[in-house]
């Protein structure tokens, strides 16, 4: 008969206890658990089940593996367990307090031959999302006593422009089509919630204080409010109907009396024009009064007085440009264009274009901030 081992794998991020029936029967039938970690959180429920799990506290690996086949060999009808630390534990030290056991399990696995088996088996798994368990609990360690100093002193308004600055380079990955790096931005983007969350706790007592289940209970109970065609009665017929049911949810749960409401007004300037436009054409507001906000009746006459006779009256020039821009930013709305996207995009083009035609002058042997305006006109792509 061959002896076995069985090393079963535990999610930290599953309560103690919550194992599969198999993981159970393994268990009971086993002659021996073990494990390398007195703090098992396993250990507790374990025992109050009547299965006692011994801790082999030895720092030599291949001693602790031998033991483990000695056993295993001794009762070849029974299989020998080694209880393995949670995958992902962080533990007071940062790190699973087990000395060796990488070197233990490949020690088992060496050990393997006719008369032993050596496997591995699950005992619980992470449901989707439980890996966010981590990230808080290594948010809360850096913002803790003993943590990061920097990460300790910072507050919501510090971090203010990192927020941004995260999103911004999230929003850079998707416009370079680089789904790898996009992960890792989203990443950060996480990162300042989850410190803004961790900071919020501690005004703890005051009606300001909450935590960042209360972040995900909120987002929760708003997704399954603002969304009745999924998860009540309500039926739609496409997109449009969704996003007019969201907005009208949204007006009843806020008392907003103006569709301006809720409309930031810190964001980019031709984002800030288009939202706004967009929310006026969402009540019916006129074409000619959104353009130029009434003031004119197409890009056409804006362009005209920027271009008018030096006797005309003059338009005053910020207005002027401004009430340009409007109007672009309304062209793009009726092309179905996203002009903060258009604008960078076109901004990106030129980078592009500056920085080739830059090389180009350098490779004419020429430095470009001496080459002067007939070598750029030279070597600039569209000349």
């Amino acid at each position: 008969m061959t002896a076995s081992i069985v090393v079963l794998v535990t999610s930290p991020r599953v309560a103690p206890g919550l194992l599969d029936l198999a993981a159970w029967d393994l268990l009971r039938a086993a002659s021996a658990v073990c494990c390398g970690l007195a703090v098992h959180p396993q250990r507790d429920v374990l025992a109050a089940a009547g299965i006692p799990v011994e801790v082999l506290t030895g720092t030599d690996a291949s001693a602790s593996a031998e033991e483990l086949r000695s056993r295993a060999c001794a009762d070849p009808s029974r299989p020998v367990v080694w209880l393995a630390a949670p995958t992902g534990d962080l533990g007071p030290g940062g790190a699973p307090d087990v000395v060796g056991e990488a070197e233990l399990l490949a020690a088992l696995a060496t050990s393997a031959g006719p008369d032993l088996t050596v496997s591995t088996r699950e005992g619980s798994r992470d449901l989707p999302g439980a890996k966010l368990l981590d990230a808080v609990a290594v948010m809360d360690r850096l913002r803790s006593p003993g943590g990061c100093p920097w990460d300790a002193q910072q507050t919501h308004t510090s971090l203010a422009s990192y927020l941004l600055e995260e999103a911004y380079e999230a929003f850079q990955a998707i416009e370079d089509g680089n789904h790898a790096e996009l992960r890792e931005e989203l990443g950060d983007v996480l990162m300042q919630v989850l410190f803004h969350a961790r900071i919020a706790t501690e005004g703890a007592g005051s009606a300001a204080a909450w935590d960042v289940d209360d972040v995900a209970t909120g987002l929760t109970e708003k997704l399954v409010r603002r969304h009745p065609h999924v998860f009540g009665s309500v039926t739609v017929d496409g997109p449009a109907a969704v996003e007019t049911n969201w907005d009208k949810i949204k007006d009843v749960e806020k008392g907003r009396r103006s569709v301006t409401e809720g409309v930031p007004l810190s964001q980019p300037s031709l984002a800030l024009a288009a939202k706004l436009q967009k929310r006026a054409a969402k009540v019916g507001v006129p074409e000619e009064l959104v353009l130029g906000a009434g003031r004119v009746s197409s890009p056409a006459e804006i362009i005209a007085g920027l271009v008018a006779p030096p006797d005309a009256p003059a338009m005053a020039a910020d207005r002027t440009i401004g009430d340009l821009l409007f109007a672009a930013v309304t062209l793009a709305r009726q092309a179905g264009v996203d002009p903060e996207a258009a604008l960078r995009a076109s901004a990106r083009r030129f980078r592009d274009t500056l920085a080739g035609t830059e090389e180009a002058i350098r490779a004419a042997g020429l430095d470009p901030r001496d080459a002067g305006a007939d070598s750029w006109r030279a070597h600039w792509p569209s000349a």
